[in-house]
C-alpha cells in the first residue's frame, strides 16, 4: 500500500492526532504550522513577514556587503591559518589556501542563519536574505580577490549559487503553503524589476529556487499569477513555466509548454525527451540527434542510458564515440570498435593521433604494432610517457624495446641525479623484467648498474625498494 492509499483511508481522527504528536514534538514543524496557518488568514503572502520585503533584502545586503568587505587578501591575517599539509608549503599556495578558507567560513556563517528561517517556516523571508545576499557578492570589492580567483565576482555569485542549491535540500522538506509561495515569487520578481531589469542571468540564478517553492497546483498558479503580474517573459524561467504546467489537467499542455523550450534549456530538454522516449520514440530520436549535436559534453550521460544498437546504431555510435574520445577509455573502445568498419577505425584513430598514450593503446587494440615501434623510437627519449608507450610492445619488438630501455637508463644515470630519476630507472627496470626473451640480458644490466663505480647507494636502495634486486 503506498501513501495516499494509506492516507486516504485513515480516518480523520487519526490523522489529527498524529499531527498534534508530531508537532508537540518538533518546534520546527510548529513553527511552520503557525506560518502556514498565518498565511491563510491574509490576502497574500507579503503580509506574514514583520517587514516589507525590499527592508529586509536592504538590510542582508549592507550585513553581507560588509562582512565580504571585512576580507582582505592582500593582507592576510595568518594568525588563524592551519596549513592543508606538514611540510613546506610555498607562500602563493598558502596564500590561496587562506583565502579559500576564509571564504567558506563566511559562507559557513551564512548558511547557519538560513537553515533556520527554513526549517521554522520563514521561507519568505530566508528568500529576501538570499536576494540581499546575492546583491552583496555582485557589487562588493575584496582586495587581492581577482589575483587568486581570476574574477572574485564570477567566485562569489558561484558560491552563493552552490548555497543556494545546498538551502533547497532543506526547503525541500519544509511545508510553504501557496500564499507563501506567492510570497517569494513577488519578492523575487520585484526586486528584479527594481535592481537587475534586464539581466537574465539573475532570474535563471534563482529559478532552481522558484522550481522548489513551485510544489503544489495552488502555488503553481499564484506563481505563474505574479509572472503575468511582473512582466515576466516565460523564455526568462523556461524550467519554472515547464514545472507549473506539469500541474495542468491536460498532459499534453505540459508536453507544448516543453516543445517551446527544448532547445533553450537542458533541463527542459531531458524533461521532455524522457517523455519521448516512453511515449513517441521518434520525436526522442529526432530531436535527440539535433541536441546531442549542440550539447554533447551535457547529453552525454543522458543519452548512452537510453539508446541502444537495435533502437538507433548510427546515433548509439556517434554517442559512444564521443563518450570514448572524451574519457579515453580503452574499455570504451572495445566496444566501440564492434560498432566500425575498417573505415571507421581509421577515422577514429586518425581523431585521437594527439593523445599519445591512448592512441597507443588503440593501436595495440587493432595489433597495429610496427606503428607503436615506429613513434616510441622516434619519442622515447623525449617524451614523459615512455613505460606507457612502450608497454604493449615489450614482447613484440623484444631487441628493440630492450635497447630503448637500456639507452634512457644510462642517459638518466649519466646526466641527471636524485631519488626521482634512480625510481624513474626502476620502473624502467621493472619493464625490461617483463621482456622474456632478453631476461640474460636484463639481468647483465641490473647487476651492472647496481655495482656500478663509482657506487650510487641511493640508487641501490631505490632498486632494492623496487624488487630489482634482492
Amino acid at each position: 500500500m503506498d501513501f495516499k492509499q494509506l492516507f486516504d483511508k485513515t480516518d480523520n481522527a487519526v490523522k489529527l492526532q498524529f499531527l498534534k504528536e508530531a508537532l508537540q514534538k518538533n518546534e520546527a514543524l510548529r513553527n511552520q504550522f503557525a506560518m502556514y496557518c498565518h498565511s491563510a488568514k491574509t490576502t497574500d503572502g507579503i503580509n506574514n513577514i514583520e517587514k516589507k520585503p525590499e527592508k529586509i533584502i536592504s538590510e542582508a545586503f549592507k550585513k553581507m556587503k560588509a562582512e565580504l568587505e571585512s576580507l582582505d587578501f592582500e593582507n592576510i591575517d595568518w594568525s588563524d591559518y592551519v596549513p592543508r599539509h606538514s611540510g613546506y608549503i610555498p607562500e602563493y599556495e598558502a596564500v590561496d589556501d587562506m583565502a579559500e578558507d576564509q571564504l567558506n567560513d563566511l559562507f559557513s556563517i551564512w548558511k547557519n542563519p538560513l537553515q533556520d528561517l527554513i526549517l521554522n517556516g520563514q521561507m519568505l523571508r530566508a528568500t529576501c536574505e538570499l536576494l540581499g545576499a546575492y546583491d552583496a557578492c555582485f557589487v562588493v570589492d575584496i582586495p587581492g580577490g581577482d589575483d587568486i580567483f581570476g574574477d572574485m565576482t564570477s567566485e562569489l555569485l558561484q558560491r552563493h549559487h552552490l548555497l543556494l542549491l545546498d538551502l533547497i535540500h532543506d526547503a525541500a522538506g519544509a511545508v510553504t503553503s501557496a500564499k507563501q509561495a506567492a510570497g517569494v515569487a513577488e519578492a523575487l520578481f520585484s526586486h528584479y524589476h527594481k535592481k537587475h531589469r534586464g539581466m537574465q542571468d539573475y532570474l535563471k540564478h534563482f529559478e532552481p529556487w522558484m522550481i522548489n517553492v513551485a510544489g503544489d497546483r495552488e502555488s503553481a498558479e499564484l506563481i505563474h499569477s505574479a509572472m503575468q503580474k511582473n512582466s515576466i517573459a516565460e523564455s526568462l524561467l523556461p524550467g519554472l513555466v515547464v514545472k507549473l504546467y506539469s500541474y495542468h489537467d491536460d498532459p499534453e499542455a505540459w508536453v507544448r509548454k516543453s516543445e517551446q523550450f527544448i532547445y533553450d534549456d537542458l533541463d527542459v530538454a531531458r524533461q521532455l525527451l524522457s517523455h519521448y522516449w516512453l511515449h513517441a520514440p521518434g520525436l526522442f530520436l529526432e530531436h535527440g540527434k539535433k541536441l546531442f549535436k549542440m550539447h554533447p559534453y551535457e547529453l552525454c550521460d543522458f543519452f548512452r542510458e537510453r539508446l541502444f544498437p537495435m533502437f538507433d546504431q548510427e546515433f548509439f555510435t556517434d554517442v559512444l564515440r564521443y563518450e570514448t574520445i572524451h574519457k579515453r577509455s580503452v574499455v570504451l573502445y572495445e566496444e566501440l570498435r564492434e560498432y566500425l568498419d575498417d573505415a571507421g577505425k581509421q577515422k577514429f584513430i586518425d581523431e585521437v593521433r594527439e593523445e599519445d598514450v591512448f592512441w597507443v593503446r588503440v593501436l595495440a587494440m587493432e595489433q597495429r604494432f610496427d606503428e607503436i615501434l615506429a613513434h616510441v623510437k622516434k619519442e622515447f627519449r623525449h617524451t614523459w610517457h615512455f613505460t606507457e608507450l612502450i608497454s604493449p610492445i615489450l614482447n613484440i619488438f623484444p631487441l628493440d624495446a630492450f635497447d630503448m630501455i637500456t639507452q634512457n637508463i644510462n642517459y638518466a644515470i649519466t646526466h641527471e641525479k636524485g631519488r626521482d630519476t634512480y625510481r624513474r630507472v626502476c620502473e624502467w627496470l621493472q619493464l625490461a623484467q617483463q621482456i622474456k626473451q632478453e631476461q640474460d640480458n636484463v639481468k647483465n644490466l641490473i647487476q651492472t648498474l647496481y655495482n656500478r663505480k663509482p657506487a650510487l647507494p641511493a640508487l641501490k636502495e631505490e632498486m632494492r625498494k623496487a624488487g630489482v634486486v634482492g
